[in-house]
């Protein structure tokens, strides 16, 4: 917690909370500068806590807090523990895996619409700047109770998050029950070449009935026994959600090129092509340029052929 969000020199953060797991506990520590004079101490003790930790996690960190940590060492010419720590933002994973069905990626709407929880009488960030200089001229405690609280609160969700991050990732079924998630894992799997994860996930998708994540599912399905080479189970699907919907563009412009360069059915590929380029929604130009540049090359062909 800062007393500001500007992140210049001026931004002092007075309270910096952490936490870590020990076998089967979570261990939470906060560590608070009573004022500017002990910005130091709190520093050096951060290190401490550092030094045999392996990596760190935080919540929008990359984008601020590492980075005013980083400016408060070097202000008080201290080295710093966290610069070159392997480090997992979790605002990343979570607007990838979880962005789907959240009204927004921040922490606190995250516990209420994904982990579950819902904070009573929470102090909204804004209001922690002007608390902290109050505390500073009053010396009030019940000041800054509610701001250890908020803290921690912060602490215990980001562990719970990354767990569950972990576990819609692994697949496992106790934390991978919404079909989304496990889209957007396949998503990422496949995106990072482990294609055998990323079917698992599909195959786990495609037990469930939605729709609309069962369609994208076969079509990812489809280019991971594409990339395999497992072209009978490739067409196969393109055929399926071609049958189930014939303004599927997607499927037509893969079944297109399996005619055109695998079964050698110029005529159908044409077919295929033409239908998608009258497909009633309409296609971005990006699409609508290729699906007319094949089709061109394809009327070529067939001029040669015949």
């Amino acid at each position: 917690e800062t007393t500001g969000l500007s992140g210049g020199t001026g931004t002092f953060p007075f309270l910096v909370g952490l936490g870590w797991f020990e076998e089967h506990d979570f261990i939470t520590c906060q560590l608070l500068s009573r004022d500017f004079s002990e910005e130091r101490a709190m520093l050096g003790f951060l290190q401490d806590m550092a030094a045999d930790k392996r990596f760190l996690v935080t919540f929008n960190g990359k984008a601020f807090d590492v980075n005013l940590l980083g400016t408060r060492y070097v202000l008080a010419r201290l080295p710093d523990p966290l610069s070159g720590m392997p480090h997992l933002d979790l605002l990343n994973p979570s607007r990838r895996l979880l962005g789907h069905r959240t009204s927004n990626c921040r922490l606190v709407t995250l516990e209420a619409e994904v982990l579950g929880f819902s904070r009573l009488g929470d102090i909204p960030g804004w209001e922690i700047p002007q608390r902290y200089f109050e505390w500073l001229s009053t010396r009030d405690p019940a000041l800054l109770a509610d701001i250890l609280e908020h803290n921690r609160w912060d602490i215990v969700s980001m562990a719970a998050l990354a767990v569950l991050l972990t576990g819609v990732l692994s697949g496992r079924e106790s934390y991978a029950r919404h079909p989304g998630d496990l889209l957007a894992a396949a998503r990422v799997l496949h995106e990072r070449g482990c294609l055998s994860d990323a079917q698992r996930l599909l195959e786990a998708v495609l037990e469930h009935p939605e729709q609309s994540h069962t369609r994208e599912a076969r079509r990812l399905l489809s280019l991971i026994h594409k990339r395999a080479g497992r072209w009978a189970a490739a067409v196969t699907i393109w055929e399926e959600l071609l049958a189930s919907d014939p303004t599927d563009t997607f499927a037509g412009e893969e079944l297109a090129k399996w005619c055109e360069h695998r079964s050698r059915d110029i005529t159908r590929a044409i077919t295929l092509v033409e239908q998608a380029l009258a497909a009633p929604q309409a296609l971005d130009a990006a699409l609508r340029a290729n699906l007319g540049h094949r089709l061109q090359r394809l009327l070529t062909k067939q001029g040669k052929t015949f």
